[in-house]
Formats: structure tokens, C-alpha cells, sequence
């Protein structure tokens, strides 16, 4: 006597809900199958050729150096005696990832080269190419991978090291291929006053402009079209309206603004680009921390964050809506003791911040690397667990952040 046998606890709907629940979160295993990581560059200027990279996966705010870090870019960073002096303090945008994260960009700002990376499916680094840079000292790496000349990249040279005598300020615009080679474009060099020291190249989110922060030498903040030959031409150019200087840009990502950081006066600036990228100001508001210069947004255009370094501190703001010509303030956070706050990066989960925070005596010591908890309702920051200490020698002074979701 045959028998069928059932499972009347299983409904035939409940059974097509958990196979598709089952592909779902095999395709999602699928789509990231690599770590989480976030690269410093540790500038290693006092030993020639030691400049490298170091690659920390983040499981849940928790950071975990990759084997074979710190890689080697086979050139040499800047060493200053004066650390507040060294690219980390008077630049930003010193390495970058492209969008797909398989391509790691880093200056060496001694040996005037600029190394090119593979990124790994694990994460891990290996040297692809190095080029020239075409001046002395590259602190800033614009890459716009839209742009109508294709993938291109703005190498700014700030001419600030103090183990080169010579030399001009510039920027030098150079072609991507696919493999992350980078060609110099003919006729491309675009010269800045001596001691202006030009601190950072951000594309704009359409790739047609290039905004160019000048640190010193006056101030200026600048807008360039870039050409489909790969050149850039000025659109206009403007002086603090107070202050005397410039440091970090940022860009809003869904509307024509750009923000920049005015370290000697606390005051973050706003500015608006019209379809032809000429900037016009619009707002000034008051940072309440010490030296704000560099500045991070999120993709949807809506948090705003600004590092100051002489207050060790991060504050939050809104740009969404009307705000986005008026930041407005939602928190300032001093952070845990770790160096002072510089460079900052949205992890690609949307979930933490890291934040670079520099020695620069007497105030701090060592070097080290903030994770901080971003709160999904607001973008408001947390932090919860110590910082992570970058293990360079006495005297060196890390910069640059970039990150990839493997």
C-alpha cells in the first residue's frame, strides 16, 4: 500500500518565499565576495623608495590590516621637520579609488611620481605602473572617470617640499587607460604663482569642471572646463570673501554646489556653478571647530562633514533641500584622542567615517585612524571604539584616504 507523505506545516507559498529568499541572499554573497577596505598612504619620506600603502578591512567598525600591507609604491613621500608642514596638514585627495574599486592612485611627493595600483579581489594591492607628475611634489590626485575626454586625471603639484629647491607650482592633466596608465596630455600644464601651494583638484559630479583649491599665495578657488581634448580652461576664479586662503572642496552630489573648507577664519564657504561652471558665492557659516579643511559628503547630497585638526573634531551638516546654499549645523563632535583631524572618507557601506587624524607636536602623538558610527535616520556620527594607531616611524607624517567594496 503506497503513501504519500506531506508536510501540512509548509504551504506551497511559503516554500516559493523561501526559494526566492535563498537566491536573493546567494546573489548578494555573490555581489561582494571581498572584504570592505580603507587605504592610508604613509608618505615615508625619511627612507628613499619606502613610501607605501596601508589596507585595513573593516568588519563592523572593526579594522584589520591586510596581509602583505603596507604596500610599497616604489617611490618616496615628504618628510618635514615641521610636521604641520608635511602634504597631510596642506592637502587632499592624496590617494584615490576608482568608482569599480579596482584601481588604487598614490603621489609620491619626493620623487615627484604618481604610483598606480591593483586592487585585488581580497582587497590586497599590487604595483601596476608609476608615471612622472610633471612637477615637483604631487599632493592631489582629480580623477574624473565621465569626463569628455574619457577618464582623465588632474595631478596637482604643489611645489611644498622642503627636500626640493627649484620648481613651479601647477597642474598637469594626464589620460586613464583601463588598466590605470597614465599619459601625460600634450600642452596640459597649467602653472601657479610661486608659494601658492595649490592643495586639491575635485571634479565636479558631471565631469565637465575641475575645481582647484589654492592653500596659500593669496587664496583662490578656481573653476576649469575640461575640454574632450583633455585640457583645462579657466572659467573663473575666486578670493576668499574673508580669510586669506582656501584648503579642502567638496562637491554636492545632486545639486551645483561646492563647499570649501577656510581654515584661518573657521568658516566653511558655499558656492554655486552654473551650466557653464563659473562659480558665484553664496553663504558663509561659522565652524565651531579650529582650522576646518577637509570636507566629505554623502552620495545623496543631503550630510555634509568637515575635519578640524587644532580641535581634533568633526561637524555634521545638512545641504539637502534650501540648505544646500546654508549648511546647516546638526552636531560637532570632538573626538577620541588620536592624533588631529584631517582627511575624511565615507565608507562605501554609508555606515562609518573614517577620519585620519595627524601627529603634529606638542599637540598629538602617533598617527591613527578613526572609524565613526553614522547614524542611518540623520548622518549624525558616533564613536565608539579607539582609534587605530598607524604603526610609521617616529617623524613620519601618514595622509590620504580611500576606500573600495570589494
Amino acid at each position: 500500500m503506497s503513501m504519500s507523505h506531506k508536510n501540512p506545516g509548509i504551504s506551497s507559498r511559503q516554500t516559493l518565499i523561501f526559494f526566492l529568499s535563498a537566491l536573493i541572499l546567494t546573489a548578494t554573497a555573490f555581489a561582494q565576495t571581498g572584504p570592505n577596505v580603507v587605504y592610508v598612504e604613509s608618505n615615508v619620506g625619511k627612507t628613499a623608495s619606502k613610501n607605501s600603502i596601508y589596507a585595513y578591512s573593516n568588519s563592523n567598525g572593526k579594522l584589520t590590516q591586510l596581509k602583505g600591507s603596507p604596500y610599497l609604491t616604489g617611490g618616496t613621500g615628504v618628510f618635514s621637520s615641521t610636521p604641520s608642514m608635511a602634504p597631510g596638514f596642506m592637502a587632499d585627495q592624496e590617494i584615490v579609488a576608482n568608482a569599480a574599486g579596482t584601481l588604487l592612485f598614490a603621489v609620491n611627493g619626493h620623487s615627484n611620481t604618481v604610483t598606480t595600483f591593483t586592487v585585488k579581489s581580497d582587497g590586497t594591492l599590487a604595483v601596476a605602473s608609476s608615471v612622472a607628475s610633471n612637477g615637483q611634489d604631487p599632493v592631489s590626485l582629480g580623477l574624473a572617470e565621465n569626463s569628455q575626454a574619457g577618464e582623465q586625471m588632474t595631478v596637482v603639484n604643489q611645489n611644498a617640499d622642503p627636500g626640493q629647491t627649484g620648481g613651479t607650482p601647477n597642474l598637469t592633466s594626464f589620460d586613464v587607460s583601463s588598466a590605470g596608465v597614465l599619459t601625460m596630455v600634450k600642452n596640459s600644464t597649467i602653472d601657479y604663482p610661486a608659494n601658492s601651494e595649490p592643495s586639491q583638484a575635485l571634479p565636479s559630479v558631471s565631469g565637465k569642471f575641475n575645481f582647484v583649491t589654492q592653500f596659500m599665495g593669496g587664496g583662490a578657488l578656481a573653476s576649469y572646463d575640461v575640454t574632450a581634448g583633455g585640457l583645462l580652461l579657466l572659467n573663473n576664479s575666486l578670493i576668499p570673501s574673508k580669510g586669506t586662503n582656501f584648503l579642502g572642496v567638496n562637491g554636492n552630489a545632486k545639486q551645483r554646489a561646492i563647499y570649501v573648507g577656510l581654515p584661518d577664519v573657521n568658516m566653511v564657504g558655499a558656492y554655486t556653478y552654473s551650466t557653464a561652471g563659473v562659480l558665484a558665492f553664496s553663504k558663509l557659516t561659522v565652524n565651531p571647530g579650529l582650522q576646518v579643511g577637509w570636507l566629505t559628503s554623502n552620495p545623496k547630497g543631503t550630510v555634509l562633514y568637515t575635519a578640524e585638526p587644532s580641535s581634533n573634531s568633526v561637524t555634521v551638516y545638512m545641504i539637502s533641500g534650501s540648505n544646500f546654499i546654508k549648511p546647516k549645523q546638526l552636531q560637532h563632535l570632538t573626538l577620541m584622542p588620536g592624533g588631529e583631524a584631517t582627511n575624511l572618507k565615507l565608507d562605501p557601506t554609508g555606515a562609518f567615517l573614517y577620519v585620519l587624524g595627524l601627529n603634529n607636536p606638542p599637540g598629538g602623538v602617533g598617527n591613527f585612524l578613526h572609524v565613526l558610527n553614522v547614524s542611518a535616520t540623520d548622518g549624525t556620527l558616533t564613536e565608539t571604539v579607539a582609534p587605530v594607531s598607524i604603526p610609521v616611524a617616529s617623524g613620519e607624517v601618514p595622509m590620504g584616504l580611500a576606500v573600495a567594496l570589494k
